[in-house]
């Protein structure tokens, strides 16, 4: 795994990072961020672990000093990690990193991460699931994980033209509302996605719109009795019985 994400990142340093100055990234740093995408995949998801490449884009590049004058800025692009997809194939505790290699006589290091596999949806084309999960001693995120039934549908343009599109029956996934306050608690970031997806069921295929969002919270008052209400959601259905979520 360590040499793979090594000789890997040659591919994508032709791509210069974010706006940064060279003269701080000349200054070879040992340490380099490793992260993960999700803070807690199912088994056999597939997920993404991503290392910082600004440094090592700083140190190949360094050689260039003399030849050429260097910017005082490299430039801006939408990507500044080396990314990798992998799959979770072990439910519990796991650990990834540190990861270690030498550029130029510089050892670069990574942090550790930790983190834990959880069982897998079951095997159904709708449905929704909440999880809560620690990211750290005040930090914590809410997983929603949506399913919703698809079907293929057939469009006849003309005479000689069909197209097949996959449609949801429903493309509003449950989600935080755009305003919301919830005492003791302020939110952090998040992001949400949607794909389409399918599984097999007694030989049957069944096609869904898989929603998946991640929202992360700081605890700012611990002796609140936090809990997170239905009312802060939207686009629950009505047959849906939702538990609040008590955080402290």
């Amino acid at each position: 795994m360590k040499q793979l994400f090594f000789f890997t990142c040659f591919s994508l340093l032709a791509a210069f990072g974010r706006s940064q100055n060279v003269d701080s990234l000349l200054a070879e740093p040992q340490a380099i961020e490793l992260t993960i995408s999700t803070p807690q995949p199912r088994l056999h998801e597939t997920f993404q672990i991503s290392i910082d490449i600004n440094h090592l884009r700083a140190n190949i590049f360094k050689s260039l000093a003399g030849k050429l004058q260097l910017s005082t800025d490299i430039g801006t692009t939408d990507n500044s990690e080396l990314t990798m997809n992998v799959t979770a194939i072990n439910k519990g505790k796991n650990e990834i990193g540190p990861l270690e290699f030498y550029l130029d006589k510089t050892k670069y290091t990574t942090n550790k991460i930790n983190f834990e596999v959880v069982d897998a949806l079951p095997n159904v084309d709708k449905g929704i699931w909440f999880r809560k999960v620690r990211t750290g001693e005040s930090t914590f995120c809410i997983i929603i994980e949506q399913r919703i039934p698809a079907a293929t549908k057939t469009t006849k343009l003309s005479d000689n033209s069909i197209t097949f599109t996959t449609e949801p029956v429903n493309s509003e996934i449950v989600k935080f509302k755009d305003s919301y306050s919830i005492p003791g608690l302020s939110s952090s970031n998040s992001r949400t996605s949607t794909n389409f997806s399918s599984i097999t069921v007694n030989g049957k295929e069944l096609q869904f719109m898989y929603g998946y969002s991640v929202y992360h919270f700081i605890i700012e008052d611990k002796n609140a009795g936090i809990k997170i209400k239905k009312e802060v959601l939207e686009n629950l259905p009505r047959d849906y019985v939702f538990e609040e979520i008590i955080v402290q």
